[in-house]
């Protein structure tokens, strides 16, 4: 694995401007990431923290640090900090996923009866009859 440092990634990161290489997520779990090359093939990227390193590596040809290290990383970076952001949020309580969907369908559907609309889409008229992540469910869809 290769130790990424900020000075060493510059250039890498220039190739990956210039290439615009695809990157998929293999696994966001494991930071495993398939990187299309300028040719078209498909490279591994895997990225690991030890002892407060970040590393990566590549199952490119390239010796050294490539520009699909870069394209996954910048993937990589943006995944865990969601990761983190929402870990670090708090769940909201039922009875806040009840209000806010109470008040979002009175601003959004003012001419529609919200008991009518869960009883066609739900069979049941009320909100204290669904199950949290349906109320979350909801609440996006209305939003």
């Amino acid at each position: 694995m290769i130790k990424l440092e900020a000075n060493q990634m510059t250039k890498a990161i220039e190739r990956a401007k210039a290439a615009r290489p695809k990157v998929r997520v293999i696994s966001a779990d494991n930071r495993t990431y398939a990187v299309t090359g300028s040719k078209g093939d498909v490279y591994t990227v895997r990225f690991a923290v030890a002892n407060g390193h970040k590393l990566a590596e590549c199952d490119c040809p390239a010796r050294g640090l490539c520009y699909h290290v870069a394209a996954a990383a910048a993937v990589n970076i943006g995944i865990q900090s969601m990761r983190r952001q929402a870990a670090s949020a708090p769940a909201p309580t039922r009875e806040s996923l009840i209000t806010s969907i109470k008040s979002t369908w009175s601003k959004n559907c003012p001419n529609e009866d919200l008991g009518l609309a869960l009883l066609r889409r739900f069979k049941c008229n009320d909100l204290r009859f669904l199950a949290d992540d349906m109320l979350t469910a909801v609440l996006t869809a209305i939003a």
